[in-house]
């Protein structure tokens, strides 16, 4: 039976002031839960090239228009707390009743990058997210080897993710398949859904 495998991208990225930290809803940005970060969603595609271009559109309509507001788009990989900004976000967003979906291939691993917020309070980080799936030709859910993918993820991508202080092994179940979650903002986007792609090949079903 011939499968079709797809990749996504999810980009976490901020919208700034001169510096300071913008909720992106006020401008109708598209964002995350927790309410202080842009992000950047590409449909499922089933080329690099593709989902490349995704982004890149993505990328380009809406820095034209946080410009259009006076405003930023940034990528970088964390950002100093804003603790007037997060007391505000807490209420409005209703962080108390969020829940934290993520799992980690290493038992006992308590930390996620689910919050975007640091152990320490001092600092809110962003990632790329990579969303996997693999469907059958009648368009179902075919399982994919979720925890290989995920190991050969975090050892191609070990330098930038250590030096991000970024958390090895995360990953969420979605409905479609599974979303890889250990990456920094600034990783190489290339060089991710190249091996994305390499590794949903590479590996048949667990």
């Amino acid at each position: 039976m011939k499968f079709v495998d797809e990749v996504g991208l999810e980009l976490e990225v901020w919208l700034l002031d001169n510096g300071k930290i913008i909720e992106p809803a006020i401008y109708s940005f598209p964002h995350d839960d927790f309410g202080f970060l842009v992000e950047l969603r590409t449909r499922p595609h089933t080329t690099p090239f593709i989902i490349l271009d995704d982004l890149d559109k993505l990328w380009r309509g809406f820095e034209g228009l946080a410009h259009q507001f006076g405003l930023q788009l940034f990528i970088i990989n964390s950002m100093p707390i804003d603790k007037q900004l997060i007391d505000y976000l807490r209420i409005k967003y209703n962080y108390a009743n969020l829940k934290d979906l993520t799992e980690n291939l290493e038992t006992g691993t308590f930390k996620t990058h689910a919050t975007g917020i640091s152990d320490d309070a001092k600092v809110l980080t962003a990632g790329l997210h990579v969303h996997f799936s693999r469907k059958d030709e009648l368009g179902r859910r075919v399982q994919l080897p979720i925890q290989t993918i995920v190991r050969c993820m975090d050892t191609a991508f070990a330098n930038e993710i250590s030096e991000a202080g970024r958390i090895p092994g995360e990953y969420e179940i979605k409905p479609y398949g599974f979303e890889y979650r250990s990456l920094p903002a600034t990783v190489d986007t290339k060089k991710v859904v190249e091996n994305a792609f390499k590794f949903l090949y590479e590996f048949s079903i667990e």
